[in-house]
């Protein structure tokens, strides 16, 4: 009886995001993952109604985070990338400030073990739900962070770009002194990965961090020629002369 609840919950919003599904939306979504990853056809303000629906009407808050984030794990394991961002969003907008900092295990657990394995759902995931973690209490800010970068010590690629990207909406306006030199080391344990992935998030990170501390942005660079040209472009963006590009 004790699953019920989260078994209702998930045929919930898998029947709303079957509703939702569009052909159109998803084939242009398969087209530009190249067939990397599975769409239903649901754009992200239907899975956003799904799961605002799914969680008034199963209550589920009031269930405890532990349950509730333990559902939002199950919903990563499907196959539909929708059902993976259903899980993104109900702890990015539903479930972040009940949780705790022992939390960051389990939400590094669907990069380890390859629920989350495309860059589109991988990105999703760290810059929201991730985010939302580190930023709900910002007097543990500091040791969450701390946990999250430990995810970059993993030997798969999509733990390291997660522990990466998360740190990306923070970066413009770093939060905690010793920020800088700990998404630096993240993005230096990234970059012993060839793929390409592993360094277009550092690039990414570096070029938002370049806002708030250029001068350690462009030692890092010069330091590590292993970053690839792109990535390099795009951390160096906002360091060039003349309008700024993003490339």
């Amino acid at each position: 009886m004790v699953a019920d609840w989260r078994a209702a919950a998930t045929a919930q919003m898998v029947d709303g995001l079957v509703a939702r599904s569009d052909p159109g939306t998803r084939d242009h979504w398969t087209r530009y993952l190249k067939g990397q990853a599975v769409f239903r056809g649901v754009p992200m303000a239907g899975v956003r109604r799904v799961v605002r629906t799914v969680w008034a009407d199963r209550a589920l808050d009031r269930h405890g985070p532990d349950a509730v984030l333990e559902l939002a794990l199950g919903w990563f394991g499907a196959e539909a990338t929708e059902d993976k961002l259903a899980g993104v969003l109900l702890i990015a907008e539903h479930l972040a400030p009940r949780l705790a900092d022992r939390h960051a295990t389990a939400l590094g657990a669907p990069l380890a073990r390859g629920d989350l394995a495309d860059w589109n759902v991988v990105d999703w995931y760290a810059t929201k739900a991730v985010h939302a973690y580190l930023i709900a209490r910002p007097d543990r800010i500091a040791a969450r962070s701390a946990r999250v970068a430990r995810w970059a010590d993993a030997p798969g690629l999509w733990s390291r770009r997660g522990a990466v990207v998360a740190f990306v909406g923070s970066a413009g306006a770093p939060p905690f002194d010793g920020f800088v030199p700990l998404v630096l080391g993240v993005c230096a344990r990234s970059l012993e990965l060839d793929d390409r992935f592993a360094h277009t998030g550092p690039g990414w990170l570096l070029r938002e961090l370049s806002t708030a501390a250029p001068g350690e942005v462009r030692a890092f660079l010069a330091a590590h020629p292993e970053l690839s040209a792109e990535g390099c472009r795009m951390a160096s963006a906002r360091l060039r002369g003349g309008p700024y590009r993003r490339r």
